[in-house]
Parts: structure tokens; C-alpha cells; sequence
């Protein structure tokens, strides 16, 4: 068996994140042509076909979403690892990680509140895409949709919330009247995977309105919510969201709940810290701010093992 080059690995990972030759090309610096024989290259020595690809769109195969997570894994693997050893730790630094998801959508919008309160407290945010992909030398507070698994850590139980469909306005401004829970078999589904073994998020909102999965059209899987957010603005489907995660865009009607139906997210979230680190007040600080936050949320409820 050939392996695939690492420049060829990392052009693929490039196109498949942008979904654009272009961007991946502007990216690792290189030109159009080289990310499109880079792409070729690869498609020829592993014998199957990575992307479909139109003149005016570029979208993974499903053998290319099949292949896509592990690739992009193992890449933002080798990048850290770069990044580590050219830039050590500053000891001075809070580093708080968690999910792409609940750092863009919920996190940043109240971090700068935090920071004018506590102007001597730095805080840097790390995002990650997968829950083994603790990072322990990279950050002193975690937040995971995970159980504790880790012997490293001490967990404590954070929050749990709900899911539901969301979609852009413009689905509903096509349609002639009221979406239909039946209309759902003609919408694409998106969806992200989720993490560990809980139940997919569809199979368990499906089964609460007695609709078969079989019967529905899924759409593209997507590595993180921020990204479904962006592809449901641009009305390309209805996705599951977790309530925290899609408040602002409800309230500023960028996105619409096109039924009231909720059911409990599959899971809960965890505060992770690793044991090793020594007692730091400024990561006191910010973890009292933390759930005090998640209380004043009404998207958010705590609970207990």
C-alpha cells in the first residue's frame, strides 16, 4: 500500500474545511493549481474519488467524509505539536479549552465582561474538535461534553440543556404554509457528529416525534456547530442545536425554531482540571465566573452524578 504525501494530506484537509480550492490554496500559500494536482495526486494513488466538484462548488464524497475527520485529526495533531515546542507556556496566562462550539457561540460573547472586571487576569482560548484531544500541557480549565475518563483530571459537573430543530427564516418564507413535522422528509438534515458513544441527536429527536430516520434526507455532517450555523444562515437545511449555542441567533432572528419541540441533550458537560497543576487564583476566579454564568443562563440547568 502507497501512503499519501504529507503536502498532498494537507491540501485535501485545506479543501475539505474551506470547501474551496481557492481559500485552501490562499491558506498553505500556495497556488490554485497546486491544491488541485495536490487533490488529483491523491485521489490517483488511493483509487477513490475525495470530492465532487462543480464550477461552482466543491463538496466531499462520502468516502471524502468518511476520510475527512481523521485527516484533519492527525494534521491539527502536527500543527500543536509545532506550535508547542516554538512557544512555550506563559506562566501568566489562563488557558481555558474546550469545543469550537460552545467557544465561539457562547464563551467569547461574555469573556470580554469577565476581562474588564479582572483587567489583571489573562485568558487565552483554546478550541478542540474531538474530547481525547485533551491537550494536557495546553490548558488549565477544560470544558467537555464528555464523562470523566481521564485519571489526570478532576471533573465536576457542569451543565446539561436541551436540543431542538433551527433553521434560517427563508425556509419558512418558501413554503406555502406552516412547516409540517411531515415537510421534514424534503429538508436536508445537517448534523454534527457526537461525541463518545451517546445517541445521535436525530435518532433521539426523531424517536420523541414518532418519525422514522429512514424516511428523512440528511444532508451534509459537518465537524462542529459553528460551521452548521453558518450553512443553516445560508438556508441550506434544518440542524439540532443546543440551546446555549444558537440563543443570540434566535433572538436576532437569524435563525428561527421552526417547531416547539425540545428534548434533553444526549449527555452533559464537564469542568475538567488537570490534577498536576498547582493552586492558581486567577484559575479560582474564573471558574466562580464560569458557573455563575451557566447559572444566570436560562438555557442552562446544573446537575449532579
Amino acid at each position: 500500500m502507497h501512503i499519501p504525501t504529507l503536502v498532498s494530506l494537507r491540501a485535501f484537509e485545506a479543501v475539505a474545511r474551506h470547501k474551496s480550492f481557492r481559500k485552501a490554496a490562499d491558506e498553505i500559500c500556495v497556488t490554485h493549481a497546486a491544491v488541485s494536482h495536490q487533490i488529483k495526486a491523491l485521489e490517483t494513488l488511493i483509487g477513490i474519488q475525495l470530492f465532487d466538484r462543480t464550477s461552482r462548488s466543491v463538496e466531499l464524497t462520502t468516502a471524502g467524509e468518511q476520510y475527512y475527520p481523521s485527516i484533519r485529526e492527525h494534521i491539527q495533531g502536527i500543527i500543536k505539536a509545532t506550535k508547542r515546542i516554538q512557544a512555550p507556556n506563559e506562566p501568566d496566562v489562563l488557558l481555558v479549552q474546550s469545543y469550537a462550539s460552545f467557544n465561539t457561540m457562547w464563551l467569547q460573547p461574555r469573556l470580554a465582561e469577565f476581562l474588564q472586571d479582572n483587567p489583571n487576569t489573562r485568558v487565552r482560548i483554546i478550541s478542540t474538535f474531538e474530547d481525547g484531544d485533551y491537550d494536557m500541557h495546553r490548558f488549565d480549565v477544560g470544558v467537555f461534553n464528555a464523562p470523566p475518563f481521564d485519571d489526570r483530571f478532576h471533573y465536576s459537573p457542569l451543565f446539561e440543556t436541551d436540543i431542538y430543530p433551527v433553521c434560517s427564516p427563508d425556509i419558512l418564507n418558501d413554503s406555502r404554509k406552516k412547516l409540517s413535522l411531515t415537510s421534514l422528509k424534503s429538508i436536508p438534515l445537517l448534523s454534527v457528529p457526537n461525541t463518545w458513544n451517546e445517541p445521535d441527536d436525530w435518532d433521539c429527536w426523531l424517536a420523541a416525534v414518532n418519525l422514522s430516520r429512514k424516511a428523512m434526507k440528511f444532508g451534509s455532517v459537518f465537524d462542529n456547530y459553528p460551521l452548521v450555523r453558518e450553512a443553516l444562515i445560508n438556508n441550506h437545511g434544518i440542524s439540532l442545536a443546543r440551546a446555549p449555542f444558537c440563543a443570540r441567533d434566535l433572538e436576532r432572528g437569524r435563525l428561527i425554531k421552526p417547531f416547539d419541540i425540545s428534548i434533553p441533550e444526549p449527555g452533559q458537560w464537564y469542568l475538567a482540571i488537570p490534577k498536576e497543576k498547582l493552586p492558581d487564583p486567577n484559575r479560582d476566579l474564573f471558574v466562580g465566573w464560569l458557573f455563575a454564568e451557566i447559572e444566570a443562563d436560562p438555557t442552562m440547568r446544573f446537575f449532579n452524578h
